[in-house]
């Protein structure tokens, strides 16, 4: 690098993942860098963000003052640039030719391979930037944990990924020669196996006379390569089903879907046991190959261990890129037979109860038409599959066409979807993914905007086919004091009424869904909303389903949250069903009863809930039976926030008893009630939970708090523990009251008063 102190180096198609990679490192190293390429992109405007001037098109006088020109595979002998360069006698390399010239001072660990070189070298660059060696690095894509794909990094290891394709990897003389897996890739540029794997022996023949190389014990085509290394040459072998001097051992699935293992080494005789966060059984053999670079460098393989854990992979590299009503799109660079089987593989791996769609962009036609016979057994492991048109690439089509393709593919799953563009493949999603669907991407191309175009359709059509049946009964800015049995509270940006458990669901689900505000609410007889009101949606849960079901001596009931509790408690009374008298006249919703395990006179709802559905925060639809729903006093599992969702029905057990002795209780309760809570009045029933061995009413009427009024809100005369409001009463009156009554109470008893309303400030 010395030598390059002071230059100015020029890249033609610098937008490319490795060119743009070469120039950060040299812009780091404090090279003066400069590039063009035929179009902006992500990777061009990542480099001007880092003060490296990117021209758009190319030009003969875009390498005007040049001391060095690079350049890409990709650009053709009669670019512009290129010769202006040759012209003016500046020197001009290929990215091979000057990869040795950059890295000629670094101890180089270069990791090539078919498959797994990118998650290779990103794992080893995390793993030593993590165990604080300062690595510099080049990798074809961008780990996650990183944040970039390159950095010049101030330490002696230089971490690079190796790419065959062009024989770029030649340029490179390794002190670590790593090989993942190899198979026959990329037939344009070698036409047979034999002069793939020849290539692959020339790159391990660069490494250093003290070098060291590192080979992959499970793959057959790599003890092709063993045989042609000079026997002088240190050979180190990693796997998992051979025996090699690194392993892993006791590989299983674990809790989150990845793999753990035990790793072995036979020199040092650690044995260290590895938790991955990335999921697939290929990703246990490239974890094996980091680790082992490790154990080579002699660095401290627990806390490598460690690092490899809290790696959570790279970008295109079964990476979610949506995520919506319950289904995922992911997308993954797969693009070779062996890497989609391993992917969709890994996919159940994850995801063992959801449907898999297997989203395949064919990359390049020789590719395509080369390995044709192993394409078409790659999808087993879908239980759908569209197929996109050829991403020709850097190809332009000849023998082989989409529709050789389709026949071939079509004899082997012929259920399988074909689309002649991505607008296609995009309606095909959009008219059939469904709530537990995924969407694995496999693609090289630009197939990874398919699955998020097709969910914003998705999201479009929600929202225009919900506007059409429930645009018009929205009310917006409306007063809540007009719903709340306080009588107080400001507008609420918007008011619903579901009016059955099915309207409540999909409402409930679209504001889910679209990340929108809102709360549910049945009678509005236990919140108190502030008098700026609530910015959001109000659903109003108006369900009123009710059957019963008799069984001999009992019955079951199953009632829609949204009844009134004393509609509910009369209904049932009237069958002759006894256990629910206490209840009469008691405020709210039968839903807003079980969430909170509303009580009385000694009784609580808890006696009579059987089993209640629940439509979960992540819209899933469950059943929670009555000992899972952790009922307390004037708490449960919900009210407690253990589990988040809106109750939609509840299943209840009552048993037949005496008409006359059940009409005469309930009579009794009710006039009890009418003393406390009188007709015409706001109320929200008990405002705090009776402290343990004491009842709230009483502590506050010893305070002397009995009838105190602020405003249009006072302490009822007949019950301490209750607030009566007035129409047109101010929510912070009512809150101003709250305060006092917790503030004298604890002055002169030490105890704390604990709301039992929900207060929305």
């Amino acid at each position: 690098m010395k030598n390059l102190q002071g230059k100015h180096v020029h890249i033609i198609g610098i937008g490319g993942t490795g060119m743009s990679a070469i120039a950060l490192v040299l812009h780091e190293l404090g090279v003066n860098v400069t590039g063009s390429d035929r179009s902006s992109s992500i990777s061009a405007n990542q480099l001007e963000k880092h003060g490296i001037p990117v021209i758009i098109g190319h030009a003969a006088e875009n390498v005007k003052d040049a001391d060095i020109v690079v350049y890409s595979s990709a650009i053709t002998q009669e670019n512009p640039e290129l010769m202006e360069a040759r012209r003016k006698g500046i020197p001009v390399q290929k990215r091979m030719e000057f990869l040795d010239l950059i890295l000629s001072e670094r101890d180089v660990i270069a990791i090539s391979g078919t498959h797994g070189k990118t998650t290779t070298t990103s794992m080893t660059a995390w793993i030593l930037k993590t165990l604080q060696m300062q690595p510099g690095f080049i990798i074809g894509s961008t780990p996650k944990n990183i944040g970039k794909n390159a950095e010049a990094g101030n330490g002696n290891l230089f971490v690079i990924e190796a790419d065959e394709y062009d024989r770029m990897f030649l340029g490179l003389h390794p002190a670590i020669a790593v090989v993942t897996k190899i198979e026959h890739d990329h037939p344009d540029c070698y036409p047979t196996e034999a002069q793939y794997l020849d290539v692959f022996s020339e790159f391990l023949h660069n490494t250093r006379d003290n070098g060291m190389i590192l080979l992959n014990s499970d793959d057959p085509k790599q003890s092709l390569l063993a045989e042609k290394i000079n026997p002088a040459m240190k050979v180190f072998s990693f796997g998992i089903e051979k025996e090699a001097d690194f392993r892993a051992e006791k590989c299983e699935v674990g809790e989150n879907g990845c793999y753990q293992f035990i790793f072995s080494d036979r020199y040092q005789k650690n044995q260290t046991q590895v938790q991955l966060s990335i999921a697939g059984r290929h990703n246990v053999y490239n974890a094996l190959a980091a680790l082992s670079i490790c154990c080579l460098n002699r660095l401290n393989l627990m806390e490598a261990a460690h690092a490899l854990k809290e790696f959570h992979g790279i970008e295109r590299r079964f990476e979610t890129i949506a995520d919506w009503n319950g289904i995922i799109v992911i997308d993954d660079y797969a693009h070779h037979p062996t890497e989609i089987q391993a992917t969709l593989s890994a996919a159940h791996d994850v995801f063992p109860h959801k449907r898999i769609w297997a989203l395949w962009q064919p990359h390049t036609y020789s590719r395509t038409k080369s390995l044709l016979n192993e394409f078409c057994s790659s999808f087993d492991h879908a239980d759908m599959l569209i197929v996109t048109n050829i991403y020709a690439s850097r190809e332009k089509q000849t023998d082989f066409s989409f529709d050789n393709l389709k026949t071939a593919l079509r004899r082997k799953y012929p259920q399988a979807f074909f689309a002649d563009s991505n607008e296609t493949a995009m309606e095909l999603l959009r008219k059939n993914l469904q709530t537990n669907d995924v969407v694995i991407t496999l693609s090289a191309g630009d197939a990874n905007q398919i699955g998020p175009a097709a969910i914003n359709h998705m999201i479009d059509d929600m929202k225009t086919n919900f506007n059409a049946k429930y645009n018009s009964a929205i009310l917006r800015n409306t007063p809540l004091s007009q719903y709340s049995r306080a009588l107080c509270g400001g507008p609420a940006k918007e008011i619903i009424i579901a009016n059955s458990t099915e309207d409540l669901a999909e409402i409930v689900r679209f504001y889910q869904i679209n990340h929108y505000p809102y709360k549910v609410f049945g009678g509005l007889t236990n919140v108190l909303f502030s008098d700026k009101g609530f910015d959001g949606t109000v659903i109003l849960n108006h369900s009123a389903e009710f059957t019963i079901h008799s069984q001999g001596d009992s019955a079951v009931v199953i009632a829609d949250s949204g009844l009134p509790l004393i509609s509910v408690v009369k209904a049932c009374c009237e069958a002759g069903l006894e256990g629910l008298e206490w209840a009469y006249g008691i405020p709210g919703t039968l839903g807003g009863a079980v969430y909170g395990n509303a009580g009385a006179f000694g009784h609580e709802t808890k006696e009579f809930v059987k089993n209640v559905r629940l439509l979960k925060e992540d819209i899933e639809m469950i059943e929670i039976p009555n000992e899972k729903m952790g009922f307390g006093y004037r708490s449960s599992i919900l009210k407690d926030k253990t589990i988040k969702g809106t109750i939609l029905r509840i299943e209840m057990e009552l048993k037949y008893g005496d008409p006359v002795a059940i009409k005469e209780k309930m009579e009794e309760i009710i006039a009890r009630r009418r003393v406390v809570h009188p007709e015409g009045k706001g109320s929200l029933g008990s405002v705090f939970r009776n402290p343990s061995g004491y009842y709230a009413g009483k502590l506050i009427e010893e305070c002397g708090l009995k009838g105190k009024t602020i405003g249009k809100v006072r302490i009822s005369e007949t019950h301490g523990n209750t607030i009566i409001t007035e129409p047109g009463a101010q929510s912070a009156d009512y809150a101003a009251l709250m305060l006092l009554m917790q503030k004298e109470v604890k002055d002169r008893f030490g105890i704390d008063l604990i709301p039992e309303i929900e207060v929305l400030h």
